[in-house]
């Protein structure tokens, strides 16, 4: 819905736009006003491929990053980019006081020649006609060891010629495939056995960022078109990697219009939406200990609740997913 709501706002500005236009006067781009930018701010690249085993197959990965030069008549320039690999991208720790200790924050910075290597090294890129769109290429290097996910930063310099647009920084990461909760994320395929807003539906399995034993549940509540990633809830993954505990009650960084989070409750067969306590979801594994969905046992399904809004989601117990 939130979607839904986005788009109506967005066909509304675009007739207010049309309506201020003379219709035989379309707008024409002017080069003058031609600038280069990165087609997108930010990447993920793993740095190893995982297959559904878990099983880390290390290759060669090659990242390649779009950057283009909007012109009418696709105008000449070169345009120079830096790697900015130093260390200023930290995780803060803190001591048991609560305090900010310095000595403490991680290094979080993928470095050249340790984690990626550039590729396109004349640091430039050459636009004209033929080529409105360049890559800034470099090769993803596997480290066999967990060290988390790691960025840097691309940074584009003024040109000569033309404007630097408004995306002048691309933040890639180097997502690490070592995680110890790499074989429980991903794409599951739930389905519940009484009733659901969606049934089946696909629910995702999210890393978090500062928290090892700890995953984000993408669209746990059966309505994919309110699941964005500020409407998610989390859970604790045990040592054994054996289960998953979620609190209920957990209320979403999403805030709807009237002020409210959402609310997502444990719902019973008997509709009643319980916000205390946890419910502890089995990770369900084959012989080989190949984890091959999750059941969420009897007791609760889920309900997304906005106070004085209403529901945005539910599943009835008992729900079970398989690992896609």
């Amino acid at each position: 819905m939130k979607k839904v709501f986005y788009y109506i706002t967005l066909a509304a500005a675009l007739v207010v736009f049309a309506a201020s236009c003379d219709k035989n006067e379309p707008p024409v781009f002017d080069d003058a006003n031609a600038f280069v930018a990165f087609d997108k701010t930010a990447m993920t690249i793993g740095e190893a491929i995982v297959k559904p085993t878990g099983d880390i197959v290390p290759q060669t990965a090659i990242l390649k990053v779009p950057v283009t030069l909007a012109s009418v008549k696709g105008i000449e320039e070169t345009v120079k980019f830096t790697v900015i690999d130093t260390l200023y991208h930290f995780h803060k720790l803190t001591d048991a006081k609560g305090k900010d200790e310095k000595a403490n924050w991680t290094d979080m910075t993928a470095h050249e020649n340790v984690n990626f290597k550039l590729l396109t090294t004349s640091g430039t890129l050459t636009f004209d006609a033929n080529k409105r769109t360049q890559y800034i290429e470099f090769e993803i290097l596997y480290l066999n060891t967990y060290t988390g996910d790691l960025k840097f930063d691309i940074v584009l310099s003024q040109p000569a010629n033309v404007n630097l647009g408004y995306n002048k920084k691309c933040t890639v990461t180097v997502s690490d495939v070592n995680h110890p909760l790499t074989a429980l994320l991903g794409d599951y395929l739930a389905t519940s056995s009484v009733l659901a807003k969606t049934n089946p539906w696909t629910m995702t399995l999210l890393k978090d960022s500062d928290d090892d034993h700890m995953v984000w549940f993408f669209n746990i509540m059966a309505n994919a078109g309110w699941a964005d990633y500020d409407t998610m809830i989390c859970g604790n993954v045990d040592a054994d990697l054996t289960t998953i505990t979620i609190a209920l009650g957990q209320k979403s960084e999403y805030i709807y219009s009237n002020g409210n989070a959402v609310v997502f409750y444990g719902l019973t067969a008997d509709d009643e939406g319980v916000d205390e306590g946890s419910t502890t979801v089995t990770i369900v594994k084959d012989e080989s200990g190949t984890i091959t969905g999750l059941d969420f046992g009897e007791q609760y399904g889920f309900w997304g609740y906005i106070p004085d809004a209403g529901t945005i989601g539910y599943a009835y117990p008992h729900i079970t997913a398989v690992k896609l």
